[in-house]
């Protein structure tokens, strides 16, 4: 059986690293929020200061082709999305769409949420290999996001403070909580 890993988080959290090393080890896919993001918010300047309100519709049609990309992908597949969502109604639809994808794919749904420390957040925010993937860097921006509550995580969720855990630790935790 394949698996649906779901890793949610804030902005620097280490979603990416953490999915890479899973990718690595469970032979997995990585479909990263910025891989649905970056095509609108580039062109769209939102890195330079521009809202990010307004892409809200063009990344929801970015989303529904990657989600029936992935269903249409083989079976044998297992996936690494990355998420961070804030506590909403419409993100916690979000979450229940991800565990149909991953039912319709006859895959393991492993909702992961991450968290840290918010200093740690904020002293891992300006790294610069961060830029390479246009994600946020100003710590004056992450600290106002940061006020905004996670979306609590489903009653089946591992949740896992990475504010010292290294990636390859996380990813032991993750993969031992198959069974």
């Amino acid at each position: 059986m394949s698996e649906f890993f779901y890793l949610v988080g804030p902005p620097a959290v280490g979603k990416l690293t953490i999915a890479s090393e899973l990718a690595r080890r469970a032979d997995a896919i990585v479909v990263d929020n910025h891989l649905i993001s970056d095509p609108v918010f580039v062109p769209m300047g939102v890195h330079r200061g521009e809202p990010i309100e307004p892409t809200d519709q063009l990344r929801a049609r970015i989303l529904d082709v990657v989600l029936e990309a992935t269903v249409a992908a083989h079976p044998r597949f297992s996936h690494v999305f990355t998420h961070w969502l804030t506590d909403a109604p419409d993100n916690a639809a979000l979450v229940e769409r991800l565990r149909g994808v991953a039912a319709q794919r006859g895959a393991k749904f492993v909702p992961v949420w991450l968290i840290a420390d918010h200093d740690e957040l904020l002293s891992r925010v300006g790294n610069h290999d961060r830029a390479k993937r246009a994600k946020l860097l100003d710590p004056l921006i992450l600290r106002q996001l940061l006020d905004r509550p996670l979306l609590p995580p489903p009653d089946d969720a591992l949740q896992l403070d990475v504010t010292t855990l290294s990636p390859q630790r996380a990813v032991d935790r993750i993969l031992d909580s198959l069974g």
